[in-house]
């Protein structure tokens, strides 16, 4: 309701709204660049969600590249608390498609978006930079190794059937693991899981409990978003169990490790000094590919202004001759009429040509905008006054 009357209010042409447990932020586009502007929607904003005045100190505002650049970041999950978590970005998906379909959206916030949804895909799959790192997999089994030697000849379970269960299965293996097992809810993934590693066995369907019963070592990483291991699963178990989970948000209920000859782990227990420096190093990486996609975008709204403006420069070129034109004298003859009227396109096109020449002199080397911004509003209010 409240982006609909800054519409009808002409304060913003679209504009789509992130709305999550910790932040609500408003992406729009609106013919004003003054930072007065900005601050009369943040005002609105604030009455309207009755935001308490401690907080209006963590409210922020961005512009242009910055702006975009920060879309790109937290799309990438670059700017979450748990730096790599996918929530985000299926969230900041949730929020375009809804904009979309009230038709609340423009043309240039669709290319931002868009753009934000690219930067994400090809940092996920060219670094793997997810809440919990790959590497986190075989970290965890050294991890269990160094508080239980003997694990690799006891049964051993993974719960999950995705590329982090691929690597602890790999991990295990290579050290000699003998009784490894694989749990998915689906039979046709455990058994794709099965054809790749015939050595393990499977469990699927109504087998969790028994399968995390038998096991001495756990390993949990699917995608579930609450857990799915509770105590009762676990309360007939008369020996020690070391579980592991690697999962961002938690597959292993917190009172699991109130249980009796229960070891429970998470990938808090992995924070250490060589991960964060490689996390940092993937960061580092990921913000190439970022910063290359922000690059084309940056360059692809400078076209599009340009382009904008041109648009202005002809149409009101065009308005004031036709203005002079209908204005020549009656007494003139058609012959005369004709004469000036071919003269008349050559004024319009001479008239433009060299305006637009100027303006892509000074615009395209430099890549600023400043300038954009200034002659679209004087043609802009020169169109206005002539078709008034």
């Amino acid at each position: 309701m409240l982006i609909e009357d800054w519409k009808a209010a002409g304060y913003v042409e679209g504009a789509i709204v992130l709305s999550t447990c910790n932040r609500v932020e408003i992406y729009y586009e609106s013919q004003s660049n003054c930072p007065a502007s900005a601050d009369r929607l943040i005002e609105s904003l604030l009455d309207n969600l009755e935001v308490s005045p401690r907080l209006h100190s963590k409210m922020f505002s961005l512009r242009g590249e910055a702006m975009a650049r920060h879309l790109f970041r937290l799309a990438s999950g670059l700017e979450s608390m748990v730096i790599g978590e996918t929530q985000i970005l299926g969230q900041v998906k949730d929020a375009f498609r809804l904009a979309t379909s009230e038709n609340l959206s423009t043309p240039l916030l669709s290319r931002l978006f868009h753009r934000a949804f690219e930067a994400a895909k090809r940092i996920r799959s060219q670094y793997l930079i997810s809440a919990t790192p790959l590497s986190a997999g075989s970290a965890a089994v050294d991890f269990v190794l160094s508080q239980a030697k003997h694990i690799l000849d006891a049964p051993i379970l993974i719960v999950g059937a995705g590329q982090m269960a691929e690597t602890i299965v790999a991990h295990l293996l290579h050290l000699g693991a003998r009784q490894v097992g694989i749990y998915n809810r689906t039979r046709d993934r455990a058994e794709r899981f099965l054809e790749r590693h015939p050595e393990l066995r499977i469990h699927c369907e109504g087998d969790l409990g028994t399968a995390l019963l038998e096991a001495e070592a756990i390993f949990v990483a699917t995608s579930a978003s609450n857990p799915i291991i509770l105590p009762e699963h676990l309360h007939g178990r008369k020996a020690a169990q070391w579980l592991f989970d690697l999962a961002v948000p938690r597959n292993i209920s917190e009172q699991v490790g109130t249980l009796p000859l229960t070891h429970l782990y998470t990938i808090d227990d992995l924070r250490t000094e060589e991960m964060q420096e490689h996390t940092a190093k993937l960061i580092s990486e990921a913000e190439v590919i970022l910063e290359e996609v922000l690059a084309d975008f940056v360059q692809w709204t400078q076209g599009s202004k340009l382009r904008e403006v041109i648009a202005l420069i002809q149409q009101s070129s065009d308005a004031i001759l036709e203005r002079e034109f209908a204005n020549l004298p009656n007494t003139l003859t058609e012959s005369e009429r004709t004469l000036i009227s071919q003269y008349d396109q050559h004024l319009r096109t001479t008239y433009a040509t060299s305006i637009i020449a100027a303006l892509r002199e000074i615009a395209e080397p430099t890549g600023q905008t400043k300038h954009l911004e200034a002659m679209r509003a004087v043609f802009q209010h020169i169109l206005n006054k002539e078709t008034r």
